[in-house]
């Protein structure tokens, strides 16, 4: 029998906010310290949502597709910092979405459907090195792109472009889930 392996991709979070003031003047300690523990926090990109591992005294915050939309906001939102833009008017693929710096997150009739990612939430990898991974290949006359695929067949996959065609291209954007992606 053929195991699927859990695909996730830790990926080091840009600090979003604005530091304290010197020595914390004016915030609370344990707000500070909270501020300073998500501002250092990492996400795992999966096929089948996003998670928020155990890290720094606070518990894994898991947000799978299907999540209603106010609580996978709140959670992603105090990890990635505020929101830049948003939707509420589905799109022509039916989906709404809340966008942050690096990470656009889709809804359909008020739940988690899908996500896409870049900088600085994608690997720094090369083409080469993750294309020697397991369960990871180019997609075949792609209209979008240097188009790959992480995951076994049955899925769950994230689908990723690479910026360039030689072997030290990096990442440019993962995604999963649903997307309206224009082929």
């Amino acid at each position: 029998m053929r195991h699927l392996p859990l695909i996730a991709l830790p990926l080091l979070l840009a600090a979003c906010g604005d530091a304290p003031g010197e020595g914390g003047q004016g915030t609370p300690p344990e707000e500070a310290e909270m501020a300073e523990a998500m501002a250092n926090a990492t996400i795992e990109l999966q096929g089948t949502g996003i998670v928020v591992p155990a890290q720094s005294g606070f518990e894994e915050l898991a947000v799978p597709f299907g999540s209603a939309r106010a609580p996978t906001e709140a959670t992603l939102g105090n990890v990635v910092g505020s929101a830049i833009d948003e939707s509420d008017t589905p799109n022509e693929c039916g989906l709404t979405f809340t966008s942050y710096d690096g990470l656009s997150l889709n809804f359909r009739d008020g739940q988690f459907v899908g996500y896409r990612a870049e900088a600085p939430y994608v690997p720094d990898t090369t083409r080469a090195e993750l294309l020697a991974g397991e369960n990871t290949s180019m997609v075949e006359d792609s209209t979008v792109g240097e188009e790959f695929v992480m995951g076994a067949s049955e899925g769950p996959e994230i689908s990723g472009l690479f910026n360039g065609v030689s072997d030290e291209a990096g990442v440019e954007a993962l995604w999963a889930g649903e997307n309206c992606i224009a082929r």
